[in-house]
């Protein structure tokens, strides 16, 4: 039992030592990472007068959830190329998957007060308590597969700046382009086909229908989740079959 509970408990130390020491010594973290997310909050509320209240928290739920799940690949490439944590691991008995789970948790607690609060607000806006689980599993799909998402991108960047770029790109190709802070039936048929390939619009969709918003009529529970699924169980078998861990 304790070498099965082994990669658990090195993932919270990974995520201890890179997540909970950071944030003892600078508390203000916290504050800076909320601010993208916040911010849009705050605009969208302002310029529709609160008419789309309900679309801005869900996109900027969203929006959080690709931020934080992408910064892992930012942070691994920092760690690989700057301190040489990485070499680290590699040389110690923790596998890809460990130590990529453990940089995913220390990037959630940076995140975690913003995304208490968003989640919350879900729940203030329209979530009944039976909708909980599906708000709670949204979160995990999302995170986990931009988790993923990001490790397996970071491996394959060799210079911190790629790493800082290729992320930027797909955070917006992921956050702001498709139907995340905006309704998708205000897409044309053709993209609102196409934007069903993208996880972060059933993610927002999902968020919609937990606060009791319409959904469109050839969207489903079922798809909404099963894409999701289909990101994390890919982009997890990208991380631990195709993403680079030993430098060769």
């Amino acid at each position: 039992m304790t070498q099965e509970l082994l990669p658990v408990r090195q993932a919270f130390l990974i995520a201890y030592l890179t997540g909970i020491l950071w944030l003892r010594r600078n508390p203000m973290s916290l504050v800076f990472t909320a601010i993208s997310p916040f911010s849009l909050l705050f605009v969208l509320f302002v310029v529709s007068n609160g008419q789309y209240v309900h679309l801005a928290v869900a996109g900027s739920l969203v929006m959080a959830l690709v931020g934080y799940g992408l910064a892992l690949g930012q942070d691994i490439s920092f760690y690989k190329t700057e301190y040489k944590i990485q070499d680290v691991f590699v040389a110690s008995p923790v596998s890809p998957l460990t130590y990529m789970m453990g940089l995913a948790l220390s990037e959630l607690m940076f995140g975690l007060p913003a995304l208490t609060v968003l989640a919350i607000l879900v729940v203030y806006f329209g979530a009944s308590i039976v909708a909980v689980p599906l708000l709670i599993a949204t979160i995990l799909l999302l995170w986990g597969s931009m988790s993923a998402m990001g490790f397996f991108l970071s491996s394959h960047m060799l210079h911190m700046r790629n790493a800082t770029q290729v992320i930027s790109f797909v955070n917006v190709i992921l956050a702001v382009l498709p139907p995340v802070f905006y309704s998708v039936a205000t897409l044309p048929d053709t993209l609102r086909y196409l934007s069903y390939a993208v996880p972060t619009t059933h993610a927002s969709i999902l968020l919609q229908y937990v606060m009791g918003l319409p959904t469109p009529s050839d969207w489903s529970l079922a798809l909404g989740l099963g894409v999701q699924a289909a990101y994390l169980v890919g982009f997890v078998a990208l991380a631990k079959t195709k993403a680079i861990w030993r430098e060769t």
